[in-house]
């Protein structure tokens, strides 16, 4: 291992969420980290709690984009780049060489494993091809297909979800669907067909499991359960992607799970993933999706309650050891976390919360 260096750290997407909360656990590493934020929007960028903000094109503009990349870098020395974000990941994995030109570390996924795990369908197959048990799904291309689909899926409700295929996904379209005439407005609405697929709905418990990979050998790994969500009347299922309450459990079964879901899809992965669950009507859990080289939004959870993942990324990256580390549950069950908009975190046990 080499020995340590001042770590200078460009935050893409600086003022979102899942970068904000970046940017806090690396504020609470135990070394000082000199971070540089960058945002295309000129209103979310104030938001960002790096020691410098710079606006930036969109990584649509590929182009330029990457030249304000590397002219942050070079201005501000920096040696590494932190994405949270699959689409400005994706475009900086591509341009990989401008970035090793630079002497800037990128610890990510392959572009290819970045594009499978983009893909909920690519992703089944994987899973389905390695005996990892999954809901029944089938893509849905035409009317004909949601038909079928009813015929196929004994379950009702049926859940209609974008695919999330790169390039034409659409990703946050989900509904449970009774009737094929519910089915066929939900998608027609988002024009969808060859972008949606159709799963067995899954009534248990939504858990996720986040692991940390070194060259296909995992380093460290925690499990928790979302219990409810923000502002979930703005959607139709209830789920908006963003937990209001969540606690960290310790299961076996979703730890083999998790760890074999991300081995299909690249049993050489580098970086963090995260792999999200619904358990079955009888309590047995099946994958949904896997989201690769990114942390989510609430991973500053794991930091405040002691386990910093980005840090030990980061460390990773520039080649340095690591604390010794159990591969699972690196914190104890039932640290609650607690948030809505405009209000908290709040970091709290069980025995606090009278449960």
């Amino acid at each position: 291992m080499t020995q340590s260096v001042q770590k200078r750290v460009l935050i893409p997407g600086a003022g979102g969420p899942g970068a904000v909360n970046l940017t806090r656990s690396l504020l609470a590493a135990p070394e000082p980290i000199f971070l540089v934020g960058c945002d295309a929007s000129p209103f979310y960028i104030h938001l960002a709690l790096t020691h410098e903000k710079a606006r930036i094109p969109r990584s649509s503009d590929e182009g330029e984009y990457m030249d304000a990349v590397c002219r942050l870098i070079r201005q501000h020395r920096l040696n590494a780049v932190f994405p949270n974000s699959s689409l400005e990941m994706m475009v900086l994995t591509r341009n990989r060489e401008r970035l090793d030109a630079l002497d800037v570390r990128l610890f990510v996924p392959s572009l290819a494993t970045q594009q499978v795990a983009a893909s909920k369908w690519e992703t089944w197959k994987r899973w389905q091809a390695a005996g990892i048990p999954i809901p029944q799904t089938v893509t849905i291309d035409s009317e004909q297909d949601v038909e079928q689909a009813f015929d196929r899926i004994p379950t009702r409700p049926i859940w209609f979800r974008g695919a999330g295929i790169p390039g034409r996904g659409i990703g946050g379209a989900a509904l449970p669907c009774r009737t094929p005439l519910e089915a066929r407005g939900w998608i027609a609405f988002h024009d969808g067909y060859g972008n949606f697929i159709a799963s067995e709905f899954l009534p248990g418990e939504n858990l996720t499991w986040l692991g940390l990979f070194r060259r296909g050998q995992l380093v460290a790994s925690q499990g928790r359960q979302r219990d409810a969500y923000v502002i979930p009347h703005v959607s139709p299922s209830g789920i908006t992607g963003a937990p209001a309450i969540c606690h960290t459990i310790r299961r076996p079964d979703l730890n083999d799970l998790g760890l074999r879901c991300v081995l299909a899809v690249d049993p050489g992965f580098d970086g963090v993933a995260f792999v999200d669950f619904k358990a079955a009507a009888d309590g047995t859990l099946r994958p949904t999706e896997v989201n690769a080289g990114r942390l989510g939004t609430t991973h500053h959870f794991y930091t405040a309650a002691g386990a910093n993942f980005p840090w030990w990324m980061l460390r990773i990256a520039f080649g340095e050891d690591l604390p010794d580390l159990p591969l699972f549950d690196v914190l104890p069950a039932d640290l609650y976390w607690i948030r809505t908009l405009d209000a908290g975190p709040a970091l709290l046990r069980k025995a606090d919360l009278g449960l």
